[in-house]
């Protein structure tokens, strides 16, 4: 019972909460002997300042020593006075010897050592050097910022003037326009003239069944053919009407503009400058004006908005 009571002791944990007490126990008794001695030996080492130290003291000894006066006892009658009936000696008394060097007096009237002026003038003469060679870097910065900045410019004139010319551009305003009457027109499509131009007298529309002026020629072409400029021109116009469809304007210049009616598919637009044989489009499907006639180019041609026989112009 009684090992059956300790095993189970020893497994308990009021076994090692006590195991731990005494090993604190053990470690502050270890730290408390520990102070005390170093107390102790920080005792030792301690210095009364009040003693006086033995080598210090010897030497006082000594200096005292060596400070007294030698005493010399001569036998000449000047030196001693024998009085009768007495045995005492009477010392003649030497005085202590003063020092004979000369004693340097501190300077009290304010002059100035000559070595002193020296220094003040050669520490003036370094503050100025210094100071002109302060200036000269300075100056030397701003010649060289003044050197770069120039060098730069030169870089990029050099530059400039390497770069290859460009050629400018022809550039056509409406007033700078000028249709040469003699060069004539270049045909807008390839086709033959299915309706001529007739202002005089009426012919007839086989799709309107009427007759009636024509003030321009149409030209047979397929829905889809390529129309191009006829000049050099600007466009100034685009409508969508009845009659001509999609109708695009350009003017000549010299009071002549162009008309190109049922087109299809633009590739200007109002305010572009157009060349010779420029695409404008496309030939488109025929108006009901036309439907019986076909698909065609409605091309009229105005001189100072009025109507001219196209067939003078195209060559």
């Amino acid at each position: 019972m009684k090992k059956h009571s300790l095993a189970e002791f020893f497994k308990s944990k009021s076994f090692y909460a006590l195991l731990c007490v005494g090993a604190l126990a053990i470690v502050a008794i270890t730290m408390v002997a520990l102070n005390q001695t170093s107390d102790k030996d920080q005792g030792k080492n301690l210095v009364d300042l009040n003693e006086p130290i033995v080598s210090d003291v010897a030497g006082e000894k000594s200096n005292q020593a060596q400070d007294k006066p030698a005493v010399n006892n001569p036998t000449s009658s000047t030196a001693a006075n024998n009085k009768t009936g007495t045995s005492q000696t009477e010392v003649a008394f030497q005085p202590t010897p003063q020092p004979t060097g000369k004693v340097t007096e501190p300077v009290t009237d304010g002059s100035v050592l000559e070595f002193d002026a020296e220094d003040n003038h050669e520490s003036a003469a370094a503050n100025k050097t210094d100071a002109q060679d302060s200036t000269k870097s300075d100056s030397t910065k701003q010649t060289a910022s003044a050197a770069d900045k120039n060098a730069a410019a030169n870089s990029s004139e050099d530059k400039t003037s390497s770069e290859p010319e460009k050629p400018s551009k022809e550039v056509m305003t409406p007033d700078s326009l000028y249709f040469d009457v003699d060069k004539g027109l270049a045909w807008p499509v390839t086709g033959n003239i299915i309706k001529n131009y007739s202002v005089d007298r009426v012919v007839y529309y086989e799709t309107l069944q009427q007759f009636r002026v024509n003030p321009a020629v149409l030209i047979d072409a397929k829905v889809g053919a390529k129309v191009v400029s006829a000049a050099k021109g600007v466009i100034t116009k685009i409508t969508k009407v009845d009659e001509t469809g999609t109708t695009v304007t350009a003017s000549l210049g010299n009071g002549y503009s162009v008309v190109y009616g049922q087109l299809a598919d633009l590739k200007v637009k109002v305010g572009d400058m157009v060349k010779e044989g420029q695409e404008l489009g496309v030939v488109a499907k025929p108006t009901m004006y036309y439907t019986v006639e076909g698909s065609n180019l409605y091309f009229q041609v105005l001189k100072d908005k009025e109507t001219v026989n196209p067939m003078l112009y195209l060559r």
